[in-house]
C-alpha cells in the first residue's frame, strides 16, 4: 500500500514538473522563431539601406522607356534628387516608404505596378584600370564583376598588385575573393572603399641599365671618334 501510494506521488510530481515546463519551452521556441524571422525578414534590422554617398537603382519593368528608370546618387545629407519633385531625404526612409512615395508621386507617369528599387554600394577602381572612376555596385556583386567593370588591369600582373584599401590603409587581399567570386557583402566591403593597382611596375635593375645603356654607348661613340681623329691627325704631321 506505501508502495502504490509512493508511485502515485512521484507520477504526479512528474506530472507537475512537466506541465511546468512545456510551456515555457514552446514559449522558448517561439522567441526563438521570432528571432529568426526578425533576421531574416524584419525590416527593424536595417530599416534605412540608402546611405549618404551610396545610391540606389530605379526599375519600372516592363516599362523600359520610363524616365524613372536609373541611377540616383545620394548626396553627403542623404538626399536624391528627382525629376518634377526635386530632392527627397532617401536616408530617413524605408525600402517600403520610397516605394510608395514614388508610386503615389508618379502614378499618372506608370504604365505598369511594379516599381523595383535596389540600394547600391559606392567602389573607387583607382590607378592602373583600363576604366578607373567611381562605380555604383550591388552589394551581391562579386568581386570579380567589379573589376570587370572597370575594364580590368592595364598591366598583365596588375591584378596581383592590386590593393583594397579603406581611409589609406590596406585591408586585406583580394585574390582568394577574386578567385571564388565572392560578393562585397561577404567581403566585408563598406562604401568608399578603394581597389588601387599600379599604372606601372616598380623599375628594376635591368630597366635602369636598359635607360643606360644609350647613353653610354653614345658617350663612347664621340670618344672613340674623337680619339681616331686625333690620332689620324697626329700621324699625319709627325
Amino acid at each position: 500500500m506505501k508502495t502504490t501510494i509512493k508511485y502515485i506521488a512521484i507520477s504526479l510530481l512528474i506530472l507537475i514538473v512537466y506541465q511546468l515546463v512545456l510551456p515555457n519551452k514552446a514559449i522558448c521556441q517561439q522567441t526563438g522563431s521570432a528571432s529568426v524571422n526578425m533576421q531574416i525578414g524584419d525590416p527593424e534590422i536595417k530599416p534605412y539601406p540608402f546611405k549618404p554617398g551610396d545610391a540606389f537603382l530605379v526599375n519600372t519593368f516592363p516599362d523600359t522607356s520610363s524616365f524613372l528608370n536609373g541611377t540616383y546618387p545620394i548626396d553627403d545629407r542623404g538626399y536624391a534628387e528627382f525629376l518634377i519633385i526635386g530632392k527627397i531625404q532617401v536616408s530617413k526612409m524605408t525600402m517600403v516608404e520610397l516605394k510608395d512615395i514614388l508610386k503615389a508621386t508618379f502614378q499618372s507617369y506608370l504604365r505598369g505596378p511594379n516599381l523595383y528599387i535596389k540600394p547600391l554600394v559606392r567602389v573607387s577602381l583607382s590607378g592602373g584600370y583600363v576604366r578607373p572612376g567611381l562605380y555604383y555596385m550591388d552589394y551581391n556583386t562579386s568581386i570579380w564583376e567589379v573589376i570587370r567593370m572597370g575594364g580590368g588591369p592595364i598591366l598583365e600582373e596588375g591584378l596581383y598588385e592590386t590593393t583594397w584599401q579603406r581611409d589609406g590603409d590596406e585591408v586585406e587581399d583580394i585574390i582568394p575573393y577574386f578567385e571564388k567570386g565572392v560578393s562585397l557583402k561577404r567581403m566585408g566591403f563598406k562604401s568608399g572603399d578603394q581597389l588601387w593597382t599600379p599604372t606601372t611596375l616598380p623599375r628594376t635593375f635591368w630597366d635602369y641599365t636598359r635607360d643606360i645603356m644609350p647613353i653610354l654607348t653614345f658617350a663612347m661613340t664621340i670618344y672613340m671618334t674623337y680619339y681616331t681623329i686625333q690620332r689620324d691627325f697626329n700621324y699625319l704631321y709627325r
